[in-house]
């Protein structure tokens, strides 16, 4: 019987896994019930979620994102949308959430409006790459849509649900 010569990790996919059903869990809590999930059966069009408002019965769909390590220690996230998925006409938002590196919570989040994607990414070859820094106080073109709680997050879906 062979040893393994290194300990396994979780891949990115793993991760990403990890992270949306963490978020989902942790949206539904902060919205008190008020945002249901739904999740797709075939992710085939690159969204993983609806969130459906049971006060005014609208929802949103979201794609989302997770990591949990920052680009080379610093202040900023990668967080990719393939141009597979991207639509610029639909009503659909990108959620990029920063995980703590234990995967228990989140750091902070970024609700962007999937219209926004190719103003605010930039493209590199079949992907638009966002790139919002964590820090608090940033002055980065991704801070009108930074969410510092999973509580402000589910404020910005409910908002977004009274608005239709």
């Amino acid at each position: 019987m062979s040893t393994p010569s290194s300990t396994p990790k979780l891949s990115s996919t793993q991760i990403g896994i990890i992270g949306e059903n963490l978020l989902v869990n942790a949206v539904m809590k902060a919205s008190n019930g008020r945002l249901s999930p739904f999740k797709s059966v075939a992710d085939d069009d690159g969204l993983d979620v609806l969130f459906f408002d049971k006060k005014t019965g609208n929802s949103v769909a979201i794609q989302l994102k997770c990591r949990t390590k920052t680009d080379s220690g610093g202040n900023t996230a990668q967080f990719d949308v393939r141009e597979a998925t991207f639509k610029e006409d639909r009503r659909a938002f990108v959620v990029a959430a920063l995980l703590n590196e234990k995967m228990t919570e989140f750091v902070c989040s970024w609700f962007i409006p999937m219209k926004e994607v190719k103003r605010v990414g930039n493209k590199k070859s079949n992907k638009y790459v966002i790139t919002p820094s964590k820090a608090e106080g940033s002055a980065d073109k991704y801070k009108e849509f930074r969410c510092g709680s999973v509580d402000e997050l589910a404020q910005c879906i409910i908002k977004d649900c009274e608005a239709v």
